[in-house]
């Protein structure tokens, strides 16, 4: 079997945030995630939703340890968009998979939701790149995750 996966890592300090139902147009997220830099806050991955709406939540994992300034920044800004609520999980992990051959196996990202809905893990957020496969999963279920995704692929290390 050629091997997919080249390096599996996790974080166990990350936390999701959302603001729900902001105003679904161009410079949002810019403005957002701007604001944030410029407060040297770094996020790991972000996740939009809207379905035409004309609102979106805009859910993204940033350090634990960033938290406070993160709500602080948001509350600052939030009624610029129309944001409805900041909702905070602090029960999350990330899990990062990555390998160059991922953007050439279909069907790898099924496998990987398969095996984890086998196991009854939930997906929190999801972000994929052509060689890099992101998860935030609870924070409970996380080794349960990373057992089953070396499972599924036979990986025996790292």
């Amino acid at each position: 079997m050629e091997k997919i996966i080249e390096n599996i890592e996790y974080n166990t300090s990350i936390a999701k945030v959302t603001l729900s139902k902001v105003i679904d147009r161009y410079g949002v997220a810019a403005e957002i995630f701007s604001a944030l830099g410029q407060h040297g806050i770094n996020v790991e991955l972000i996740s939009t939703s809207s379905a035409g709406r004309k609102r979106a939540d805009i859910s993204f994992a940033t350090l634990e340890s960033d938290l406070d300034d993160v709500i602080r920044i948001l509350e600052g800004i939030k009624s610029k968009f129309g944001a409805e609520e900041i909702m905070v999980d602090k029960d999350c992990a990330l899990i990062t998979i990555s390998g160059a051959k991922l953007a050439t196996a279909p069907g790898f990202a099924g496998k990987v939701f398969a095996k984890l809905s086998e196991q009854g893990i939930n997906l929190e957020m999801i972000s994929t790149s052509l060689s890099i496969l992101s998860i935030v999963v609870k924070r409970e279920k996380l080794m349960a995750a990373v057992v089953a995704i070396k499972d599924a692929f036979a990986i025996t290390k790292n």
